[in-house]
């Protein structure tokens, strides 16, 4: 109980700080926004796709038990999607603290304050982006990990099945603790093997073989394909390297260890060199497990929509775990040096830095400009996720192939056919195909470029406010938005516009 105690007394002020403080409540992430959908879809649609009556059902989110668990909360406790956001999210990051605490299992207050600082980093930088599904993602790898480490080869059984269901690529994060599981028979006598071994195969179909097939096999029957959000598994021939890796993945991928978690990453690896024929083959599974296999599978796919991050953060999870089980065990002082700079000298930096970027999203115009349109009913042709789908009734089409069932593009035809009320193109967007049928608005996409704000007097309201405007506004930061001459709400869709800095282009 006196863990538990201590579990609970580490998370009060994590959890207080970031998720009572911050007004990134206010204004989601767009990489939030398609987990709020498919909930919302769940509870008021009953199906688990963004069409109403689609052809094919078709499924991209990027955690189906997330999604599911957001419906629970907000369908039979009646919670507001973010409400239910802030529960899982608080739940998860409790229990988060709890399975870091029993992995490394140590009464040295130096790694406790260590995994301290590491923790309030994850929140930071992890949970940065409200509605993301990766500390309840992460929560679930640690409940794997902690069984792996523990010998409890039933539970983490269980616990791959269940990791499994949420994400179905998470198979590979999985499979070495698994296989490393089975090096348990070194340790027995001859005349035990036999039946240690037919037991353990019987809990591996049984448990998690038999299990993940049926799962398996019910997404390719209903879906037509097992993995989720194939959409974004694509590289252009001059992006890659031998048909497989992208290169702005690969070049992400060096970016994040270099100014990231450098020192952490040196002490893991300098220490696997240095004592490789000591380690037990378990330290070596939580290495494949979480640092080379998400390292090579991030580096497969595009970084579209920066989901690529998310398989960082196993890269992360891994060098915590590893570092500190290496000061913890064999009480190394390198490691425990790197780990040190890690957090004070990159850790705490990256971590405000981050802290500083999602105070941002309270200025977030494109929120704003959502909230008001939720007045009006009309069609919407958009290129990437945003508030739109998540906050009005409008139809949303989405024109990048993104979230529809055969994940076409549309063309000139499709555009003219659509009879949208408005279209946000993307870049590459021809606006001149349109301009004759389109009004052309030219908005800021952060809201302190046109309204005057005043230093607050509240002292909290202060030091969010300092730490807000340290980063400044970018003045050609725009975005547009094209609003037809013939939509039915078309003064009132000017009216939104206008009072949100929009200008309109002659």
């Amino acid at each position: 109980m006196k863990r538990l105690q201590f579990v609970i007394l580490l998370s009060i002020p994590l959890c207080w700080f970031f998720f009572k403080l911050l007004p990134v409540y206010i204004h989601p992430s767009h990489c939030s926004i398609p987990n709020f959908i498919y909930a919302e879809n769940l509870h008021q649609l009953k199906v688990w796709t963004f069409d109403i009556a689609p052809p094919i059902p078709f499924d991209d989110s990027s955690n189906f038990l997330y999604v599911i668990s957001l419906w629970l909360l907000i369908y039979f406790f009646k919670l507001s999607t973010l409400n239910a956001v802030y529960t899982i999210a608080s739940i998860s990051m409790v229990l988060s603290v709890y399975l870091l605490q029993r992995i490394v299992d140590s009464r040295f207050m130096g790694i406790n304050l260590l995994l301290v600082g590491l923790l309030f980093m994850s929140t930071q930088i992890w949970g940065g982006a409200l509605g993301d599904e990766i500390l309840f993602q992460g929560m679930l790898w640690l409940l794997a990990i902690r069984s792996f480490w523990k010998h409890r080869y039933f539970w983490l059984m269980i616990w791959s099945s269940v990791n499994i269901v949420a994400r179905p690529d998470n198979l590979f994060i999985i499979l070495p603790l698994i296989i490393a599981s089975y090096s348990d028979i070194r340790e027995l006598k001859e005349r035990e093997k036999r039946d240690f071994l037919r037991k353990r195969l019987r809990k591996t179909f049984l448990v998690f073989i038999l299990p993940t097939a049926l799962y398996f096999t019910y997404r390719y029957l209903y879906f037509g394909k097992i993995f989720p959000y194939n959409w974004l598994h694509y590289s252009i021939k001059s992006d890659q390297y031998w048909s497989i890796f992208n290169v702005e993945a690969f070049n992400s991928l060096k970016h994040y260890i270099h100014f990231y978690t450098l020192p952490l990453f040196i002490g893991v690896v300098f220490y696997f060199i240095k004592s490789w024929k000591s380690l037990n083959m378990r330290y070596f599974a939580l290495a494949i497990s979480l640092l080379i296999i998400p390292a090579i599978y991030s580096c497969t796919f595009s970084q579209d929509n920066n989901l690529a991050y998310k398989n960082y953060y196993p890269i992360f999870l891994g060098l915590i775990i590893l570092s500190l089980l290496f000061i913890r065990d064999f009480r190394s002082i390198s490691q425990g040096i790197t780990t040190a700079a890690f957090v004070f000298f990159f850790g705490f930096k990256t971590a405000f830095s981050y802290f500083e970027k999602t105070l941002q999203s309270y200025y977030n115009n494109e929120f704003y400009i959502a909230n008001d349109l939720s007045k009006y009913n009309g069609k919407a042709v958009v290129f990437y996720d945003n508030f739109i789908q998540w906050l009005t009734e409008w139809e949303v089409i989405y024109a990048n192939g993104q979230h529809r069932a055969n994940g076409a593009l549309l063309d000139k035809k499709a555009f003219t056919s659509a009879a949208a009320d408005i279209i946000i193109p993307d870049v590459t967007f021809d606006i001149n195909s349109v301009r004759q049928n389109y009004y052309i608005y030219t908005l800021p996409k952060n809201t302190r470029a046109y309204i005057k704000e005043y230093r607050p007097d509240n002292s909290i309201d202060l030091f969010f406010y300092k730490y807000a405007h340290k980063k400044a506004v970018k003045k050609n930061d725009n975005f547009i938005v094209l609003v037809s001459k013939s939509s039915k709400n078309l003064q009132g869709i000017k009216d939104v516009l206008e009072s949100h800095g929009g200008k309109k282009d002659s």
